[in-house]
């Protein structure tokens, strides 16, 4: 993975993997318990916890599997938003876009969606969208240390590039 990415794909998998549908809030002393109360699209959860390993291709398949079958637009938002960070693992870049998209036409209020998205258009050099994108999540989370992250690099890759540029246009 080149320099854009490769630091946003690492936030854009923990921020991704953090989520795990369907699965209520536990305390710290539930912490250990494996009791899951209601319905869970066990697919997207095994998904999830696949790509939180680094089986970014199985994490993939099991989500796009459990997305034929999501019990809620919750679910299947964030199974997008999680399909969307196991591509830009990838480096399937139209895969991903495609599924951030589906992601933000069903909710608009995960920031990890826009994060996800971000890591896209910083592959791209699009950096204004992926500013756009990463002030969308700061909006939602402001204090999330990965949108933080993201924006710190999305700024060096920046400076990077203008540095670049000036050393070829000749004096």
């Amino acid at each position: 993975m080149d320099n854009r990415a490769c630091l946003f794909a690492l936030g854009v998998l923990t921020a991704a993997a953090l989520w795990m549908p369907s699965l209520p809030a536990r305390s710290s002393e539930q912490a250990g318990s494996k009791t899951i109360i209601g319905q869970t699209n066990s697919l997207l959860v095994d998904g999830a916890e696949a790509l939180r390993a680094g089986r970014i291709e199985e994490g993939v398949r099991l989500t796009l599997e459990g997305l034929k079958s999501a019990a809620n637009a919750q679910d299947n938002a964030a199974g997008h938003s999680n399909a969307c960070a196991g591509y830009v693992l990838l480096k399937q870049w139209a895969e991903a876009l495609n599924q951030c998209n589906a992601a933000l036409e069903i909710d608009t209020s995960n920031w990890r969606t826009y994060n996800n998205r971000a890591a896209i258009y910083v592959e791209k050099g699009l950096y204004d969208l992926a500013m756009r994108d990463l002030e969308a999540g700061l909006a939602l989370a402001p204090g999330a240390p990965t949108l933080h992250e993201s924006i710190r690099i999305l700024e060096r890759n920046k400076r990077l590039l203008g540095r670049q540029a000036r050393k070829l246009v000749p004096s």
